[in-house]
């Protein structure tokens, strides 16, 4: 699945907080903070800049999706007119005296310890990774040619609508609003169910983190013993997304929904075995 990154906050000198996670690919800075002291004047810009997005844990051991900027993306924001160049290469300047260096000379602040489940071993890049953890569940409902369709599904390598798909029927509404519901119990700063599935279906690179969220709901819906489960999950941003394929003829797209609903029920048991 996806990592939950803890960060570590820095002052910069305009008096403003900087927030970095340190990622195995290297330092990440929140982007919302970064673009406080480099553009202040364009609070939207976030949305058209190349972003990384991270499950963060924030205060009160609340999670947030963060939008965050590596070295080479801030660097890259010297070429928008709409920013002064100086004050990127002043940015950066800083960033490698006063903060690469603090996680250059402290391992420990770069390995957070997070407790480990089976699932997060998964490299989804692999098929034969997934296999292993499905022969481990004693899981006999993946066929080979359904576990390849799934893999092209998460990796958007099969056409999503540029959309987040509407739901007219009361049960649908009804479905939908639980869903949100409980994802704003686990997820920060988040403003609609239209919003998040824009970023984590429409824009995102692959819908890991979206199946990450959904594994979230999952979870603590079984804590509190949600008994439409299948229906408010129907509405999750995965099985949303599932529903919007404009090609439904493919051999065993029937399958995905109950395989994917399986999938969750495994992680979210190892979980609450951990509970």
């Amino acid at each position: 699945m996806v990592e939950v990154w803890r960060y570590w906050e820095f002052e910069h000198p305009s008096s403003c907080v900087v927030r970095v996670i340190a990622t195995p690919t290297g330092l990440e800075l929140f982007a919302v903070d970064v673009l406080q002291i480099v553009a202040p004047i364009n609070d939207n810009l976030v949305r058209s800049i190349e972003v990384q997005k991270r499950l963060v844990m924030m205060e009160n051991n609340q999670l947030s999706l963060v939008s965050t900027l590596s070295a080479l993306s801030i660097h890259s924001l010297i070429s928008l007119t709409i920013v002064e160049h100086n004050v990127v290469r002043q940015f950066m300047q800083w960033v490698r005296t006063n903060v690469m260096p603090v996680f250059k000379n402290d391992v420990t602040m770069i390995a957070v310890e997070q407790p480990k489940y089976l699932f997060q071993e998964i490299d989804y890049s692999q098929k034969d990774s997934l296999i292993k953890y499905l022969y481990f569940q004693s899981s006999d409902s993946w066929s080979s040619n359904s576990i390849d369709l799934y893999l092209k599904f998460i990796f958007k390598k099969l056409p999503l609508p540029a959309s987040c798909p509407q739901t007219i029927d009361l049960n649908g509404i009804d479905f939908r609003s639980r869903y949100f519901q409980v994802l704003k119990t686990v997820l920060r700063s988040v403003s609609s169910y239209e919003y998040v599935y824009e970023d984590l279906v429409i824009r995102s690179e692959n819908l890991l983190i979206a199946q990450s969220l959904d594994l979230l709901v999952y979870y603590h819906s079984r804590k509190i013993n949600e008994l439409d489960l299948n229906q408010v999950l129907s509405q999750g941003l995965i099985l949303q997304a599932l529903g919007t394929m404009a090609n439904k003829s493919i051999d065993n797209f029937k399958d995905l929904k109950p395989i994917y609903l399986n999938l969750l029920d495994y992680f979210s048991a190892e979980m609450l075995a951990l509970d």
